[in-house]
C-alpha cells in the first residue's frame, strides 16, 4: 500500500511540474488566443513582428500570428480590433486616419519603436559619380539637390511620356505621396517630370531595384531603414533645411510656402485599447521595446547578405547578438525563457529533401536581368508605343463619338435597338461620374490585352485541336497558368519592364489567354467530323478545312472565348494599377489606401459598367454567330 500510495504521489508531483523549479515551468499566456500581427509589407515591419513574436512565444508562453495588407487597411483593423499590435505606424505618413482612431479611443500608442527614420528623393550614386567596377560613367555630376533636376529631365525620360522624366512618388494614398507631389509643384517640377504614383511598397522596391541592376538612372522617393537603402548606393537629394514651422506652413499653403526637406520620423508601437487592456504584461513589453535606425539597417542588411535568411532568421539574429538591448524589454526571468534551450521545431517533411528553389530562382532572375533587362526593355518600347498610340487616339475623339461607335456595334451584333441604348447609357453614366478620361485609360489598356491575347491564343487553341500529344503537354501549363496567383506575374514582369503600362500587359495576357485556347480547343473538337469528312472527299486540303468548315462552325465557342478573355483582362486594371498602370484600377486602389469607400465605389461602379458593355458585345456577336451556323 506505501508503494502504490508513493508511486501515485511521484505522478501527482510530475503532473503538476512540482519536481521541476519554478522558473522552469512553462510559462501561460495572459490571453487565450492568438496575438494577431499587421503584416505591412516592407522588411523593417516584419524583422520588428517577428522578434517581437520570438520574445511573445518563448518568454510569454503566448501563441501569435500575422495578418498582412498595407498600411491603411490595418490602421482601421487596428481601431477595430481585427488585429492587436502593429509594429511601425509612421504617423507622420497615416497622420489623418491615426489620429481619427486615437481620438476615438479605439487604438493606443505604446510608445517609440525607432525615434530616427529618414525619407527622402534618391537617385543612384552612379547616376552622379559613375561606378567604375560596373564600367558605368557619370550621367549626371552636376546633381546634388532636388532644385537641379529640372535640368536632368531627359536623363529620367518616363517611356510613356518621353518629353517628360519620371519621379516615383511614394505609394499612392500615404500622406508622403501627397507632400511629394506638393512638392513637385513648389519646385516647379511638375512641368518637367511626370507625377508617377506606384500601388505599393513591393513596386516601388522592384522598379528601384530593376533600374539599379541595370545601371539606368531613377530618381525615387524612399524611406528608411529599408532593405533598398542598405542594399543600394544611394544619395538623397539636398533640400532646405527642414524646421517644424517652415514645414507646417508649406503644408498648410504650397502655394504662398515653399518646400522644405522632409522631417525625421518618430516611428511608434500601435496597439488596440481593448487589447492593451486585456493584455497588461505584454503591453508593458511593447511600451518597454524601443530600438534605432541603425539597429534596423543592421538586421536588413544581415538579411541582405544572407539571401536565404528570414525576417524571423534576423529576430533570432537580433536575439543572440543584442542582448543588451533586448533585455532591457523584458525581465530576466523572460529573458532566460527567451535565450534557454528550444526543442526543435516538428517538421512534417524532412528538411535533407528540401531544395532551395526560391534561392535558385532569385539568382537566375537577378542575373538575367542584370543580362537582358535591357534588351527586354528596349523590345517592350513597341508594345508601349502601341498602348500610348491608341489612347491618345481614343482620348482626342469626342465622347459621344466613342459612345455612338460602340452603341453601333452593339447593334450590329443583336440587330436589336434596347442593347446599344442600354449600353449607350453605361458609358454616358461613366462620363457622369467624372471617370471618362480614366476610362479611356483602361479601355486602351484593355482592348491591346485582348488583341495579343487573340493573337497568341488563337494559334495555340488551333495547335491543341489539331495534336493529340500537343493537347496532353498543353492543358497542364494551362491549368498552372489559370491557378497560380495573379500577383506572381507582376513579380518578373516589374523586373524586366520596369513600372507602368508595359509590365500590366504582360501581366495581363498571361493571365487571360488559357480560357481563350481552351475554348478554341473545344470548339473545334467539337465540329461534326461528317461534315469535314465530306469537305475532304470533295478536295479540301487541310488549310481550307480549317478555313472554311472548322473555324466556321467553331466560332460561338472562339467567341465565348474572346469573352471569357475581355472579363479577364478588365478584372486585372485593379491589380495593374498596383504597378502604375492607372485607369480605373488606380482609383478602386486610392479609395483602399485612403479608406474612401465613396471614391472606391465609383470607380467600381464604372469598371462595372465597362464590364457589361463588352460582355454583352461578345455574347451578341456569339450567339449571332451560332444562329448563322448550317444545321448539323
Amino acid at each position: 500500500m506505501p508503494i502504490r500510495f508513493l508511486f501515485a504521489l511521484a505522478a501527482l508531483l510530475l503532473a503538476t511540474g512540482g519536481f521541476l523549479p519554478a522558473s522552469a515551468a512553462a510559462p501561460v499566456c495572459e490571453i487565450d488566443r492568438p496575438v494577431l500581427f499587421g503584416g505591412l509589407d516592407w522588411d523593417s515591419n516584419a524583422f520588428h513582428t517577428e522578434l517581437a513574436r520570438v520574445i511573445l512565444e518563448r518568454g510569454y508562453g503566448c501563441e501569435t500570428d500575422v495578418l498582412p495588407g498595407s498600411t491603411l487597411p490595418l490602421i482601421t483593423g487596428l481601431g477595430q480590433g481585427d488585429i492587436d499590435v502593429l509594429m511601425e505606424v509612421w504617423r507622420d505618413n497615416v497622420t489623418e486616419p491615426w489620429n481619427d482612431a486615437l481620438q476615438a479611443g479605439t487604438v493606443v500608442s505604446l510608445g517609440t519603436n525607432f525615434p530616427d527614420a529618414v525619407q527622402g528623393w534618391y537617385v543612384p550614386r552612379y547616376v552622379i559619380a559613375g561606378d567604375d567596377a560596373r564600367g558605368i560613367e557619370p550621367m549626371a555630376p552636376g546633381l546634388r539637390s532636388v532644385s537641379d533636376l529640372k535640368q536632368y529631365a531627359p536623363l529620367f525620360r518616363d517611356p510613356e511620356q518621353p518629353g517628360k522624366g519620371r519621379f516615383y512618388n511614394c505609394i499612392l494614398g500615404w500622406s508622403c505621396e501627397e507632400q511629394s507631389t506638393r512638392k513637385l509643384k513648389g519646385y516647379g517640377l511638375d512641368r518637367f517630370y511626370t507625377n508617377f504614383r506606384p500601388g505599393t511598397g513591393a513596386a516601388l522596391a522592384a522598379a528601384i531595384a530593376s533600374a539599379y541592376e541595370r545601371g539606368e538612372p531613377v530618381v525615387a522617393y524612399y524611406w528608411g531603414p529599408t532593405w533598398v537603402l542598405g542594399a543600394f548606393d544611394l544619395v538623397k537629394l539636398e533640400e532646405p533645411r527642414y524646421s517644424e514651422e517652415a514645414w507646417n506652413a508649406f503644408n498648410a499653403n504650397p502655394e504662398r510656402h515653399p518646400p522644405v526637406a522632409f522631417p525625421t520620423v518618430e516611428v511608434i508601437v500601435g496597439a488596440n485599447a481593448n487589447f492593451v487592456e486585456k493584455a497588461p504584461e505584454i503591453s508593458v513589453f511593447l511600451r518597454t521595446y524601443e530600438t534605432t535606425g541603425q539597429m534596423v539597417s543592421e538586421a536588413l542588411a544581415y538579411m541582405q547578405a544572407n539571401r536565404e535568411a528570414s525576417a524571423r532568421d534576423a529576430a533570432l539574429h537580433f536575439i543572440e547578438t543584442r542582448p543588451d538591448v533586448w533585455r532591457q524589454w523584458v525581465t530576466p526571468e523572460i529573458a532566460d525563457r527567451v535565450t534557454g534551450d528550444r526543442e526543435a521545431v516538428a517538421r512534417s517533411f524532412p528538411a535533407a529533401l528540401e531544395f532551395p528553389v526560391e534561392q535558385w530562382v532569385n539568382r537566375a532572375m537577378k542575373n538575367f536581368v542584370a543580362d537582358y533587362g535591357n534588351a527586354f526593355h528596349a523590345a517592350s518600347g513597341w508594345l508601349l508605343a502601341v498602348i500610348v498610340a491608341l489612347e491618345t487616339a481614343l482620348g482626342f475623339l469626342p465622347w459621344w463619338l466613342i459612345v455612338l461607335a460602340i452603341a453601333g456595334a452593339a447593334w450590329h451584333a443583336s440587330r436589336r435597338i434596347v442593347l446599344p441604348a442600354a449600353l449607350a447609357m453605361l458609358l454616358v453614366l461613366i462620363g457622369m461620374l467624372g471617370l471618362w478620361d480614366l476610362a479611356i485609360q483602361t479601355l486602351a489598356l484593355m482592348l491591346v490585352s485582348v488583341f495579343i491575347t487573340v493573337l497568341i491564343g488563337l494559334p495555340l487553341g488551333i495547335a491543341m485541336a489539331s495534336n493529340d500529344l500537343g493537347r496532353r503537354i498543353m492543358l497542364p501549363v494551362l491549368d498552372a497558368m489559370q491557378t497560380m496567383p495573379s500577383f506572381v506575374y507582376l513579380i518578373p514582369a516589374l523586373m524586366l519592364f520596369g513600372l507602368g503600362k508595359v509590365p500590366a500587359l504582360f501581366a495581363t495576357v498571361i493571365y487571360a489567354t488559357p480560357p481563350l485556347i481552351r475554348l478554341v480547343d473545344l470548339g473545334l473538337r467539337t465540329v461534326d467530323r461528317k461534315l469535314v469528312e465530306v469537305a475532304a472527299d470533295l478536295g479540301a486540303d487541310k488549310w481550307r478545312l480549317l478555313v472554311d468548315i472548322k473555324l466556321p462552325l467553331a466560332l460561338p465557342s472562339i467567341m465565348a472565348g474572346i469573352n471569357q478573355t475581355t472579363m479577364l483582362a478588365l478584372s486585372m486594371v485593379v491589380i495593374a494599377s498596383m504597378i502604375g498602370a492607372r485607369g480605373l484600377g488606380e482609383e478602386v486602389l486610392l479609395g483602399i489606401q485612403r479608406l474612401d469607400v465613396g471614391r472606391g465605389l465609383t470607380a467600381g461602379i464604372a469598371i462595372v459598367a465597362l464590364a457589361i458593355v463588352f460582355d454583352r458585345i461578345t455574347q451578341a456577336y456569339g450567339r449571332t454567330k451560332a444562329d448563322k451556323a448550317p444545321p448539323l
